[in-house]
């Protein structure tokens, strides 16, 4: 006895989730504009300009400094990238982010599901017994079909509102990431002055070392 066939009118069923441990594009496409951003960030951190926080290490010792420039963006560029994410695991972003894209995904296959039961052809009017079957079955679901349509409504107009909420959280997470980017920045300000101060404590120190030999050449003359 050979099988039914398939409707190959049936609707597809709706897109599956994401899971929690996979990134979809939107988490994708955000951690990929940090990563550029962040490695923006370390480019603009240049051996020239911070050798001029290090003037006298810079002419006595130029390889060591360059050696310690390359270490020092490697180690603060590990820090921010492991704080993001630290950031990303405490504040679940991946997981909402998977969220927006099922909720997305889900509010347009509930749309066109709508869209389906919205096909209900408007021929010549004509006595309900001279109608064809097909024809009096929708006129008997018309009812109910218009009641799922509301319901189908209200329950689109709930996701666009949790869409919104979950636009909102990642704005919010978007300015935690930006104001660790500034934490980033005063982090490189404070290495710079340090610099610039240790640079003059050399200075100063060459000329007691300088002073205090003076010193010793007079008394042993």
């Amino acid at each position: 006895m050979a099988e039914p066939s398939t409707d190959a009118k049936s609707p597809s069923p709706p897109p599956q989730p994401h899971t929690q441990i996979t990134p979809g594009p939107r988490a994708i496409q955000f951690t990929t504009l940090y990563t550029r951003t962040l490695s923006a960030t370390m480019n603009a951190i240049s051996y020239e300009a911070f050798a001029t926080c290090f003037p006298e290490i810079a002419k006595g010792a130029e390889g060591a400094l360059r050696a310690y420039h390359g270490q020092f963006l490697g180690r603060l560029e590990g820090l921010a990238q492991e704080e993001f994410e630290t950031i990303l695991q405490e504040r679940n972003v991946v997981q909402q982010l998977n969220k927006l894209e099922d909720i997305i995904a889900s509010a347009k296959y509930r749309k066109s599901q709508q869209a389906s039961h919205d096909t209900v052809d408007e021929g010549d009017t004509a006595p309900p017994h001279a109608q064809p079957p097909p024809e009096l079955l929708r006129a008997h679901l018309a009812p109910h079909l218009n009641s799922q349509r509301s319901h189908l409504n209200a329950r689109l107009q709930t996701t666009e509102s949790q869409n919104a909420n979950l636009m909102a959280e990642v704005q919010r997470q978007k300015a935690e990431i930006e104001e660790l980017m500034g934490r980033v920045r005063g982090l490189v300000e404070d290495v710079e002055g340090a610099g610039s101060m240790l640079g003059e404590e050399m200075v100063v120190g060459g000329l007691s070392e300088d002073g205090r030999r003076g010193e010793e050449a007079l008394s042993g003359s």
